[in-house]
């Protein structure tokens, strides 16, 4: 009796047996012992390089008086960038998305930079949905966005070259 068989693996690749059972399951298992060894480095050589590839926040940043800052001033970056740098940091680092106006201003002003007002500085990244505002005055606080994360995690790798 002939039997066919089709297989279609996620990967893309494709499968086709056809006649006796026996010679069906034999190349079977060939096929999958085939895809399990091509896939299975591939999947160690994307995680390796993802290690490789996220920034190191620990090496960019430190805490001063509770206080997460940048550890040097890096030429070309404006006070905007930092604070966007430092949104990110405290988000990977703390797991907290969203830090105080306050706080995030002495953070700028100790890692180096000297913005006039927070506020204004950040009303570009704000309009790009980098970031968003909530509150007012003094009880503004902002919360960074994963496409503000995705911006600061290329800036930061810039930074570490």
């Amino acid at each position: 009796m002939n039997y066919k068989l089709r297989i279609k693996h996620p990967s893309g690749a494709e499968f086709e047996a056809e006649g006796p059972a026996e010679f069906i399951l034999t190349e079977k298992e060939g096929f999958l012992k085939g895809i399990q060894g091509s896939v299975a480095p591939q999947e160690q050589s994307k995680n390796t390089t993802k290690a490789m590839e996220d920034p190191d926040w620990t090496a960019l940043t430190e805490t001063r008086n509770d206080l997460l800052t940048l550890k040097n001033k890096h030429l070309g970056l404006k006070s905007g960038e930092a604070a966007l740098l430092l949104l990110a940091a405290e988000s990977n680092l703390k797991g907290s998305r969203e830090l105080g106006a306050l706080a995030l201003s002495k953070a700028v002003k100790a890692s180096g930079y000297a913005p006039d007002r927070l506020d204004r500085i950040l009303t570009k990244a704000i309009k790009e949905g980098l970031i968003k505002a909530s509150g007012t005055k003094r009880n503004r606080a902002y919360h960074i966005t994963d496409k503000g994360l995705e911006a600061a995690w290329l800036e930061a790798r810039k930074l570490q070259k």
